[in-house]
């Protein structure tokens, strides 16, 4: 055989017959009807989410990804009552309308908001803690060294550090000429 047969051959091959075409759409029409009440659920659902991908002003905009994750861990239950109990329409409408649903939802997705806007504060006071600790340590190392070699050890360490400071690199730093 050709290589031009081998090639039509394999194209008529990837391509859907138009009786597949027809199935293909009957069947997505159908699961269309069955999943248009899970879509509502969770379109009314994750509004959190949406809003923290719309007015994300910071450079890493990644409020969506915390306030997303737990505002879908509040709707995911919901959604699985929404199948258990067969997926209508009606079962939807009266989840969206539920209060006490959404607040669950809605409670989810504002602790998401609550661990979005606390954890880098809490994380930037954790790191000044520790090194506040390390310089402290530091001194105390430096006093010990100063104390059994004398105070020649410690020559040049406030120029060096008054560099060090001014530049504020420590790629750019540079022992002290003396």
């Amino acid at each position: 055989m050709a290589k031009g047969q081998e090639a039509t051959r394999s194209n008529k091959d990837a391509t859907l017959g138009l009786g597949a075409k027809l199935v293909l759409i009957l069947f997505i029409a159908l699961m269309g009807l069955f999943i248009i009440p899970t879509v509502i659920l969770f379109c009314v659902a994750m509004l959190p989410t949406m809003v923290a991908t719309i007015t994300d002003r910071s450079m890493s905009k990644m409020s969506w990804l915390c306030v997303g994750g737990l505002n879908f861990a509040g709707t995911v239950p919901f959604i699985g009552d929404l199948w258990a109990q067969g997926g209508h329409m009606e079962i939807a409408m009266s989840m969206v309308t539920n209060v006490f649903t959404i607040m669950l939802i809605y409670g989810a997705a504002a602790i998401g908001w609550l661990l979005y806007v606390s954890v880098p504060q809490l994380l930037g006071a954790f790191m000044a803690l520790t090194a506040n600790h390390r310089i402290a340590t530091m001194k105390a190392q430096q006093a010990k060294l100063v104390e059994d070699w004398g105070p020649g050890v410690k020559e040049g360490a406030e120029e060096a550090l008054a560099e060090f400071l001014r530049r504020g690199r420590v790629s750019d730093f540079q022992a002290p000429k003396s």
